[in-house]
């Protein structure tokens, strides 16, 4: 009988014990923290939950072949290849790492091992990202002038890095997911008003293909607490309101066109504002991570790729490191270096 290792249980951590108790059988799960305290709240929660305090403890199992990494970000390089050398199934929390090197060796590694490796992007498996993906793939935006997001709140600020890397993994990967490639550029200008070294707010700009704009706003300090992404394109604007629970997703048929007119040679343009309808479509009810560790579970029973990949997570990462470099030099346009391209909005999947 194969044991899944949830490693690091915080938070995030534990509401991975949750969902593996429930789709495997608590006996299954090892939680791994080395806080004493911590584990004995999971034993007393979930009973046959096993428990260790350090990674060995539970690679020296002979029944270990699944591993889950919710630790900081930080360490995910180190812990997910330890994992890998040692022959198990990984899904590793995003980001994947903190530089677009180890991402990649870390991808080359799990193909080498033949290991399924998922990277924990959860909004992928949103089923309002989801839907949003349905209307860009299916051309009810049209073509796609500019995306934006903004992900704003009060704390919850991170030890171990900056509102770049805890917040905007989630917008990056909804962006290049939309496209279904990375950006090819970005420039990025933020603020340490919280202190010092680490920006708690940040504006990045992505260039991506085809002259699409992406304009990215993260804070953790706006005591207005949002989590919007719009896409604005030649036919309508789409709109996905994460703390909307009634309409998630919004497809506004508004917008503006022009034609060019006239018989000179540069011509006259003709604008024209379209009005039309607003439609809100009906959104499953799914919690997106349960979705992530089944999607996880079903790629280790038939050894086809997940959903997010470690050649997604790995050009999250090269998007992010760009956004970095354009920070620590004043705002300078930076070239993503990242390979690879996926099908655009694959939500059909």
């Amino acid at each position: 009988m194969s044991t899944l290792g949830v490693i690091g249980c915080g938070h995030w951590g534990g509401n991975y014990v949750r969902i593996f108790s429930a789709l495997l059988g608590a006996d299954r799960v090892v939680a791994v923290d080395s806080s004493a305290q911590a584990l004995a709240g999971l034993r007393r929660r979930y009973g046959a939950v096993g428990t260790a305090q350090r990674l060995e403890e539970f690679l020296e199992r002979s029944d270990a072949k699944m591993a889950v990494i919710a630790t900081p970000a930080a360490t995910h390089y180190e812990l997910t290849a330890a994992c890998l050398k040692r022959g198990l199934d990984v899904l590793a929390e995003k980001p994947l790492t903190l530089r677009t090197a180890e991402a990649r060796k870390l991808m080359e590694l799990a193909a080498a091992e033949s290991r399924v490796l998922l990277v924990g992007h959860t909004f992928l498996y949103n089923p309002a990202v989801r839907k949003l993906g349905q209307i860009v793939s299916r051309g009810m935006c049209g073509d796609i002038y500019y995306m934006k997001a903004t992900r704003t709140h009060l704390g919850l600020i991170r030890p171990d890095v900056n509102a770049v890397w805890d917040l905007a993994p989630h917008d990056v990967s909804i962006f290049n997911f939309l496209v279904g490639a990375p950006p090819v550029s970005v420039t990025a200008d933020g603020g340490c008003y919280l202190r010092s070294g680490k920006e708690d707010v940040a504006f990045i700009t992505l260039r991506y293909p085809r002259g699409i704009l992406a304009h990215i706003h993260v804070s953790w300090a706006d005591s207005n607490k949002e989590r919007l992404i719009e896409v604005v394109g030649s036919r309508a604007r789409a709109v996905f309101d994460d703390l909307n629970a009634m309409e998630r997703v919004k497809l506004y048929k508004k917008g503006i066109s022009a034609n060019v007119a006239g018989g000179d040679n540069f011509g006259e343009f003709l604008f024209a504002l379209r009005d039309g309808d607003i439609i809100s479509p009906k959104i499953a009810a799914r919690e997106p991570l349960a979705d992530v560790c089944k999607d996880f579970l079903r790629s280790v029973r038939t050894r086809k790729p997940p959903f997010v990949t470690a050649e997604d997570g790995m050009r999250v990462v090269a998007v992010l490191c760009a956004v970095e470099e354009s920070l620590k030099n004043g705002g300078r346009v930076t070239p993503v270096r990242s390979e690879g391209r996926r099908t655009p909005a694959r939500a059909g999947k």
